[in-house]
């Protein structure tokens, strides 16, 4: 279920740039009730407890809070992110934050690549390493540009929950 609702939202932010609300609130809802399922004994499809589920929470928001404030990326995805640590939990939200910054790093690096402007990038960093000066990029380039972030989450989402939890 929480795929699904991955999907739905990456493709949202994909046409709209903004993750929808209603997607985050389901994401809290969907993973609030699976712990507190798991909590009280019942048959739950995750393992998380509920006090793991709102620590994850809570410190899924503090860190996407603070990378958003850095400008790694914009509120909608801190908010999906932070939503996500209802799902895995505490000590997991970590790894999933950063397996999410990573891959949507690598899909930066792939979408300059794939529009000829990643060699420019280099070169822009290398000057700025040996100037000491900061080069931005030119405004109608793909650099400035902002990349939607909610397919790498979901990309990071999937990867986390079938192979690393």
């Amino acid at each position: 279920m929480i795929i699904s609702i991955m999907i739905y939202a990456a493709l949202y932010d994909l046409r709209d740039c903004k993750i929808p609300n209603k997607a985050v609130i389901a994401i809290i809802t969907v993973g609030l009730v699976q712990s507190a399922m798991t909590t009280i004994g019942l048959d739950s499809i995750q393992s998380i407890t509920l006090p793991d589920a709102l620590l994850g929470l809570g410190v899924g928001l503090l860190i996407s809070i603070l990378l958003h404030i850095v400008g790694l990326f914009g509120a909608g995805d801190a908010k999906l992110l932070a939503a996500l640590g209802a799902v895995v939990g505490f000590p997991n939200i970590i790894l999933l934050i950063a397996m999410a910054v990573l891959t949507a790093g690598s899909l930066a690096v792939l979408r300059l690549a794939c529009y000829g402007e990643l060699f420019n990038m280099l070169k822009r960093w290398r000057d700025t390493v040996i100037y000491r000066i900061y080069q931005p990029p030119l405004t109608n380039s793909m650099a400035s540009s902002a990349v939607p972030m909610g397919g790498a989450i979901l990309l990071a989402t999937i990867y986390c929950e079938f192979y690393l939890f």
